[in-house]
């Protein structure tokens, strides 16, 4: 499903050790990439067995047993059972969800939701945790809180942002959607560190009309997102990221879960989807971008809603929380 998951975590993770001095680790299955970006930052790493059958509950006591943790965070789209989590709660664990409708969020003393039409719909009635449903609590990295810089280009920036490993290859489709158009624009496409479609996107753009710069493995994203004027991306943390600096996006979903999580943005003004990926997507992609290039005012809509609505904070928020919660449980 990509890095996001992780990257948000790590950001997580920053601000719980610098800003408050709690020591981190990270239980996580077996990435030579994933592993690299967690050993960046110095946090230890509990791997799990090797293989996608083993018994998940036992290894995640040992890790909370481990590394004496008293604060969970958890970020996992696999079958960790809700009894897990349970039992660690009942010895005092604070146990924190991320995003998580599943039923691992009943044993949840704290769950943090962007306002997604999921979210709303679930029966909450008999929950016992706090919950935090908002744009305000989205977990960026901390460049995402900082003002973006005026856009210096003389002409629109139309930038490709499909997150840091693009499993699904929609870097390519964005590519032939845009070479579609007749617009003057300038064409940016940012690729990540565990990109897998190098030989196909260098072939591809010896073929286009237009002109695409290619950027690889950027650290200050938020600097390069805003200096556009419009982006396609991929529905996830690249699209928070995205209404942080306030630029307009056109998200393309690889679920039906996506799809319904990228309404939510719609409804709010920050961006239009084109749904989940299939055979008629560039089609799709190249229109909305095209009534976009064409429609300032609509742009400098969405871009005011983004910035009002998602201000890059939630981590800072989320950890405040978390150390609150974990201190008041001690001294119980």
């Amino acid at each position: 499903m990509g890095l996001g998951h992780l990257v948000r975590c790590l950001a997580l993770a920053d601000e719980l050790h610098e800003g408050h001095g709690v020591a981190v680790s990270f239980a996580m299955r077996a990435s030579s990439l994933a592993s690299q970006m967690v050993k960046r930052r110095s946090y230890p790493i509990l791997q799990a067995p090797d293989g996608a059958v083993f018994d998940q509950e036992a290894w995640l006591h040992d890790c909370v047993l481990k590394s004496e943790a008293q604060i969970l965070v958890v970020d996992v789209r696999d079958d960790l059972p809700q009894a897990a989590l349970n039992a660690l709660a009942e010895k005092g664990t604070v146990i924190a969800v991320l995003d998580d409708l599943s039923d691992r969020r009943w044993a949840a003393d704290l769950a943090f939701y962007p306002r997604v039409p999921q979210v709303e719909r679930v029966d909450w009635s008999g929950f016992r945790g706090k919950l935090f449903i908002g744009w305000e609590w989205v977990v960026l990295r901390p460049q995402f809180a900082q003002s973006a810089p005026l856009r210096k280009s003389s002409k629109g920036s139309l930038l490709i942002a499909m997150g840091g490993s693009d499993p699904a290859g929609l870097t390519l489709k964005a590519v032939r959607a845009l070479d579609r158009l007749d617009e003057d624009f300038e064409s940016v496409i940012i690729v990540g560190a565990g990109f897998c479609h190098r030989q196909a996107l260098g072939d591809l753009l010896g073929q286009t009309r237009r002109r695409f710069t290619v950027r690889e493995d950027v650290s200050e994203m938020s600097a390069a997102m805003a200096q556009a004027d419009l982006a396609v991306c991929s529905f996830g943390m690249t699209s928070y990221e995205l209404a942080a600096m306030g630029v307009p996006a056109v998200c393309v979903c690889l679920t039906e879960d996506h799809a319904e999580s990228a309404s939510g943005l719609v409804a709010a003004g920050m961006a239009i989807s084109v749904g989940v990926d299939d055979q008629d997507t560039e089609t799709r992609l190249a229109a909305a971008v095209e009534g976009l290039l064409v429609d300032k005012n609509a742009r400098g809509q969405m871009s005011a809603r983004a910035r009002e609505l998602v201000d890059g904070r939630g981590a800072k928020r989320i950890a405040e929380m978390l150390v609150s919660t974990a201190t008041a449980a001690r001294r119980q």
